[in-house]
């Protein structure tokens, strides 16, 4: 599976993106899988060259399609797009009763008016002749009837036969010798093999994963089951097995001579083609593969004959032989069969090299068919083109949207009335269209909202230009119930669902029926009973939301599957379109190319992830599960494509699930709290021991199912993302000793619309060890990086501090000097002038003062230096004059000493 392997476009069975073909028929096929699960895997992005549109009126009908691709497909390119835009899109409808094909033929450069020259003329000139080149041109989507049954009837017991199958078997060539020599598609006198519907067993792993309808279909090519299978014991192929022509039975494709139940078995058709020979094994997808170049070949003479008329084709050259292999695909998958395996084994069969596949949900397809226009020729008169007549679904709903929106504006304008205020305007009408649809294998019940109507002039493939899906409930018919029964159930559930997603909505506006004309008056009897009951059960019922037998049933042509997946196929690839006008950034409107039909799908099958942290066992001492319940992580009707949806492992939290379980009983941790705290507990280097078993032992699971309450079906084998194999390290006995137990992964897992699953496992290879001494040294590294930067930024801040301390205080030591040495002067309290002085004398401050004391002849003294000497000399002063006093009467005193 795609989620196992990284194969091309991310669909791969594969190591090296080996096909399912050349796995089964060259033995030794490089291991890929889950061995190679380290290796991180990305889808494509649909890309390639051009600019976003059109840059002109009058560009070719191609130009910008790669912006119009459908980022859904991942399958697509832009480069890939263009390379067959010149070939015929071929839609089939492989799980139809009659397996209808159509086409839809190559692009064509259309100028301005579609005369293509390219003549200049004015935007509303151009716009209204490229409308009547597309109502001249009619529904371009043609049905070229059916391929049958579906089954695979190839010529027994004849040479050329026998040849051209071998060698189309061994070597992936030759599709057109076995169409030519051995595939049988009319009924012909003569003993044939028939490999019946094998799109039906496409990438089953084994028996037991078939559906109920297959299984009860085909019970007799089926082998008995094995009881030795639950224990990884699987039978060889029985090469003298000649009671049947045909015969199923499960192969390896890893080149071992019997399947190990692992994710490289397949399933697949034993034939007796000749009587002389030996058996010969045929996979399902090398058996649809021929019912696909088939209708390819059809497709490519209908189109050569709707092209030429019904004139002499002439032979092609052997390098042309088979030139319609490359013609792009798009295949209608129905909900119950939307899963992993069939899907990719599907990619895998539509072969060619160069576009791959693109996949659709049948309900959707069968509703853009229903919407299509009849199918009208060409005109090629120079009158004005009348529009085609619409579908009956469309005209019912177009007529439906316009009473409705006419009846709310009326209410509005009578409620503004009744309030004096302006009137608002409502919101348009949102029709509800249930789609039903049988097959003799299955049932499908989609509910979509229809909006945008679209002129004929703007698209005439597309009378609206969005479907988005509200929910869609698929199951497979076989084992218990009948048919009547299952549908009951689902339409139920269905009303169900559309009660919850749109509670909003009134009843369907239509419920359309698709299939053939046999499954759709069956379909419509059911309906109908089931509808009067629903209008009785709704009566005096203030709940009610008017279900009942006045919906009007809707019936369509037996084509409309493939002729709507050919417009959704040529939607994808550009081809059908509407041009709308932009304006540009020098303020002009220009034309640019917009896909014709929008799809917003949801899931038709759940997703769930399982764990195992005791290296897989299924059940401990006590015969508990050692698995987990499975946990969905993608649901029903969620909107698709989804993901990428992470999953974190870490050995610490797996540890600690061991731990506990160690304690009690369970096979995981449910206090959430609890394993938090366990789990640092077990981060430390004394629990490497512990972490490095727990890595090693823990296994996982993906689930995948197609029906509400359905079994869970294993998608691919049991991963382990925290163990790594070691290039150095050889494999013991037990197959265990080269794995190496990693810290720490996070796996992504996305699904697109038809139930594909991609998967990447994300982790940096580190060990445990490794782990625990990258961890110890970054937290060493981090505290020293702040302590660092704390030294180093504080040592800044701090020299900046004392720098600017010492500027003020040189800066006042200048001041008063010059108040003392130069009183009076200019340069007397001139700060700005002496915060230049010792800014200029920076760093040799001694010449300053220096200068200043030669200048002056005044020693330099700092600040409170001179305040201290004033002081001083204030007190001496003070003493000066006290010692006056004191002279004077000494004097008089010796005066009067003298005196006397």
């Amino acid at each position: 599976m795609s989620l196992a392997a990284a194969g091309a476009g991310g669909a791969g069975l594969g190591g090296g993106g080996l096909s399912t073909a050349a796995m089964a028929h060259n033995a030794g096929g490089v291991p890929g899988g889950l061995a190679a699960q380290h290796q991180q895997h990305h889808q494509g992005i649909p890309g390639g060259g051009g600019g976003p549109g059109m840059s002109a009126p009058g560009t070719t009908m191609f130009a910008g399609a790669a912006d119009l691709l459908d980022k859904n497909q991942s399958f697509l390119s832009g480069k890939n797009v263009r390379a067959v835009a010149k070939m015929p899109l071929v839609a089939v409808d492989l799980y139809g009763d009659s397996c209808g094909v159509a086409y839809f033929p190559p692009s064509k450069d259309e100028g301005a008016g579609g005369n293509g020259k390219g003549a200049k003329m004015d935007d509303e000139m151009v716009a209204m002749m490229r409308a009547m080149a597309k109502v001249k041109k009619g529904v371009l989507a043609r049905s070229v009837g059916d391929y049958g049954e579906t089954n695979v009837t190839l010529k027994k017991d004849d040479a050329t036969s026998y040849k051209a199958v071998k060698r189309y078997l061994n070597k992936g060539e030759g599709h057109g010798a076995v169409l030519e020599d051995a595939l049988v598609v009319s009924e012909t006198k003569g003993d044939n093999i028939v490999i019946p519907r094998p799109h039906l067993f496409m990438g089953v792993r084994r028996t037991s994963d078939l559906n109920d309808a297959t299984k009860s279909k085909f019970a007799s090519i089926l082998p008995d089951e094995d009881e030795n299978a639950e224990n990884g014991n699987f039978s060889a192929i029985n090469e003298t097995n000649t009671t049947s022509p045909v015969s199923i039975t499960t192969i390896a494709m890893d080149g071992s001579s019997q399947p190990k139940g692992d994710d490289y078995d397949r399933v697949a058709f034993q034939m007796k083609l000749n009587s002389k020979k030996k058996l010969m094994t045929i996979l399902p997808e090398e058996a649809l593969a021929l019912v696909i170049a088939q209708c390819k070949k059809k497709v490519k003479e209908e189109h050569a004959i709707a092209e030429n008329g019904f004139e002499e084709i002439k032979e092609e050259d052997d390098d042309d032989e088979e030139a319609y292999m490359d013609y792009p695909p798009a295949f209608a998958i129905p909900g119950w069969a939307a899963t992993d395996s069939t899907i990719e084994a599907l990619i895998d069969a539509a072969g060619g090299s160069g576009c791959g596949p693109t996949l659709h949900q049948r309900s959707v397809a069968a509703c853009v068919g229903a919407l299509l226009p009849p199918p009208t020729e060409g005109n090629a008169s120079n009158a004005k083109p009348a529009p085609p007549p619409a579908s009956d679904l469309t005209k019912l709903l177009t007529e439906t949207m316009q009473i409705k929106d006419a009846e709310a504006a009326k209410e509005a304008a009578k409620e503004a009335g009744l309030n004096r205020t302006d009137p608002v305007e409502p919101d348009p009408f949102v029709p509800l269209v249930v789609l039903a649809g049988a097959t003799e294998e299955g049932v499908e019940l989609t509910a979509v909202q229809i909006t945008k109507p679209q002129g004929a002039d703007a698209e005439l493939h597309c009378p609206f230009g969005n479907i988005s899906v509200i929910s869609s409930v698929c199951h497979a018919l076989g084992g218990e119930g009948s048919t009547k029964s299952v549908f009951e159930s689902a339409l139920d559930e269905l009303r169900e669902q559309i009660g919850v997603a749109v509670p909003e909505s009134e009843e369907p506006t239509a419920i359309v029926t698709y299939g053939s004309v046999e499954k759709q008056a069956e379909l419509s009897s059911m309906l109908k009973t089931v509808l009067t009951k629903y209008g009785k059960d709704g009566q005096g019922n203030d709940d009610w939301d008017g279900w009942d037998q006045d919906i009007p049933l809707v019936s369509t042509g037996e084509d409309c599957v493939p002729l709507g997946t050919a417009v959704l196929g040529a939607s994808v690839h550009g081809r059908v379109r509407v041009i709308i006008s932009v304006k540009g950034t020098d303020g002009k409107m220009r034309p640019k190319a917009k896909a014709g039909l929008t799809v917003q799908d949801v899931a038709t099958c759940a997703v769930a992830v399982s764990f195992n942290y005791f290296g897989g066992l299924e059940t401990n001492d006590n015969k508990q599960d050692r698995w987990t319940e499975p946990k969905v992580i993608f649901d029903f009707d969620r909107r698709v494509p989804a993901g990428p949806y992470q999953i974190d492992f870490t050995a610490a939290e797996c540890a600690a699930h061991i731990k506990h379980c160690g304690t009690a009983n369970g096979n995981c941790m449910e206090d959430e709290s609890a394993l938090i705290e366990m789990t640092n507990s077990l981060k430390g280097s004394k629990a490497i021991p512990q972490r490095e078993a727990a890595a090693l032992q823990l296994r996982f699971r993906v689930y995948q199912r197609t029906a509400r309450g359905g079994q869970w079906i294993q998608i691919g084998d049991e991963m382990r993302p925290l163990s790594m194999q070691h290039s150095q390290k050889d494999e013991g006995e037990d197959g265990e000793s080269h794995f190496v137990a990693i810290e720490s992964a996070v796996l992504e897992i996305s699904l697109n619309t038809v139930g594909l699953l991609t998967t990447g496992l994300i982790t940096n290879g580190e060990t445990i060890v490794q782990a625990t001494k990258s961890a110890r040294n970054s937290k060493l590294l981090r505290y020293g990086t702040i302590i660092f930067s704390i030294l180093f930024i504080g040592g800044f801040l701090v020299k900046s501090y004392v720098e600017e301390r010492i500027f003020e205080r040189d800066t006042q030591r200048v001041l008063a000097y010059y108040k003392h040495a130069a009183a009076n002067s200019f340069h007397d309290g001139d700060e700005r002038q002496a915060r230049y002085l010792v800014w200029k004398y920076k760093g040799k401050k001694e010449a300053l003062w220096r200068r200043l004391e030669v200048k002056y002849n005044v020693p330099v003294k700092h600040a409170w230096e001179w305040d201290d000497e004033e002081d001083a000399a204030k007190e001496n002063e003070e003493d000066e004059a006290e010692d006056l006093d004191n002279g004077d009467e000494g004097s008089e005193k010796s005066e009067q000493a003298d005196e006397l």
